[in-house]
């Protein structure tokens, strides 16, 4: 049984378990209804989600995860994020200040620059506030004093990412990252360098800057600028949706036959999988990363029920097979298996 399905099981049978004492204690004994939605003073959990820019699509399915374990867990939830141009480490700490400064009964965050965020994320602790670490962190949310990580760990999927070009015949790889110094893309994009190197192979990485991340004729010129430099590559990764997009222009607009691969979901790439333009996309499920960061925050500071250890939304392999199943539910409920 893979630690994705056993993380699963786990949390589902947390979610039965506080069903269960929910159920048989409609009245609280340890004198601390304010920190039970429902109890005597009838105040809601609060908590406050830190994470990236809603201009980019995958960050929307983050925010519509947590807006929905809201609802369905009767939370209320707030969405703190940067603009598309200032995603930067500082600016996500002082979010998480402003986060803090709101007293929640718990934060969840996606821990994207360590050096900036470390510090604001034990202060948060520090005072008392749980945390649960989503997204990007997997390598040290124990060391912070997080409860939990809800995410992927990243050099699998890069390696799973590189085993898939491989076996589709790519020699020379390249894996674009538009985040660059964020440890978890740059782990993703070293997993995927190894397997491809594993598989005969070779592999390099172009480093767009965050800022031009959005937009898409500086991605597609920067890929289109690989592609003439190196005409043997014949596979690419990028760590998007969108990017993925860009680099099947720069491969159509130099003639090129590429093998594509992206690191999120969207609707067009769904299409265009099915289709045959893109490959396969490696799908970390962000709508489940909030929407389960949430739920653990919850029957924590309820119950101090949490899984033993962090879970694992994917990555799963989108292909082909796969995409029309996948696409027909986007198409009836945006937002949540990716950008619409």
């Amino acid at each position: 049984m893979s630690s994705f399905r056993r993380s699963r099981i786990a949390l589902i049978a947390t979610v039965v378990a506080a069903t269960t004492v929910t159920a048989a204690c409609s009245k609280r004994t340890d004198g601390d209804d304010s920190k039970s939605s429902g109890g005597s003073s009838g105040r809601k959990l609060s908590v406050v989600v830190v994470a990236g820019p809603l201009a980019d699509p995958f960050f929307g399915a983050m925010k519509t995860g947590a807006d929905n374990a809201g609802k369905d867990l009767n939370v209320a939830t707030e969405y703190l994020s940067p603009t598309s141009t200032d995603a930067s480490g500082p600016t996500l700490a002082r979010l998480m200040q402003a986060a803090i400064a709101k007293k929640p009964d718990a934060i969840v965050v996606g821990n994207f620059f360590p050096e900036a965020q470390d510090p604001e994320i034990k202060s948060a602790i520090k005072a008392g506030i749980p945390v649960v670490v989503i997204n990007s962190g997997q390598t040290n949310w124990k060391e912070l004093g997080a409860i939990s990580f809800v995410g992927i760990e990243p050099s699998l999927a890069g390696t799973k990412s590189g085993r898939e070009q491989a076996a589709r015949g790519v020699k020379k790889g390249l894996c674009v990252n538009t985040v660059p110094g964020n440890p978890a893309l740059e782990q993703l994009c070293q997993g995927y360098t190894d397997a491809i190197k594993k598989g005969g192979g070779t592999a390099s990485s172009l480093r767009v800057p965050y800022q031009n991340a959005t937009n898409p004729t500086k991605v597609t010129q920067a890929i289109a600028g690989a592609l003439r430099a190196d005409k043997s590559i014949d596979g690419v990764f990028t760590t998007g949706a969108a990017v993925a997009e860009n680099a099947l222009t720069a491969a159509n607009n130099a003639g090129r036959k590429l093998t594509i691969g992206s690191g999120d979901l969207s609707t067009q790439v769904l299409k265009d999988i099915k289709a045959g333009k893109i490959q396969y996309a490696v799908d970390q499920q962000p709508y489940l990363q909030t929407y389960y960061g949430v739920l653990i925050a919850k029957q924590y500071v309820q119950y101090r029920l949490v899984p033993a250890d962090g879970v694992l939304t994917g990555p799963q392999v989108i292909d082909k097979d796969n995409a029309a199943d996948v696409l027909k539910i986007n198409e009836q409920q945006k937002g949540i298996r990716g950008a619409s």
